[in-house]
């Protein structure tokens, strides 16, 4: 029986503080077409906006340090059935989850661009084969 590939839930984000941007991890996902993250959030009001961006040049050595940080270009996503760059972020508590359902793209994060309030992040991913 042949397997799929696929990367398990992973932490992109953990206790992420709201009241700043945030970036996740960076999510190689050469071989793997779909991805996904799960986010909730907490705290006082917290206001922003979630993007996912991707890269075809950010490269890791073998170590797992950066070697190249890339040029990163924000994705449409499919928000409510509208074709927006981001998600909205507000209220408290509250959970969003993004779908890219195809992409050749090499590299992948998730970002959170602070508005206003405060609160806490936490944002989890998911990738595997169509």
């Amino acid at each position: 029986m042949a397997s799929r590939p696929l990367k398990g839930p992973f932490p992109a984000i953990t206790n992420g503080s709201m009241s700043g941007n945030l970036t996740s991890v960076v999510t190689i996902i050469q071989n793997l077409s779909m991805l996904s993250y799960g986010v909730s959030w907490s705290g006082t009001s917290p206001v922003g906006t979630l993007s996912v961006q991707v890269s075809n040049d950010y490269t890791q050595n073998q170590e797992g340090s950066v070697s190249n940080p890339g040029t990163w270009t924000t994705l449409v996503l499919n928000v409510s059935g509208v074709p927006s760059s981001t998600v909205p972020v507000s209220g408290s508590p509250g959970t969003a989850f993004i779908d890219v359902t195809q992409t050749s793209a090499y590299a992948m994060r998730l970002v959170y661009t602070a508005a206003s309030g405060s609160g806490t992040l936490q944002a989890t991913g998911d990738c595997k084969v169509q």
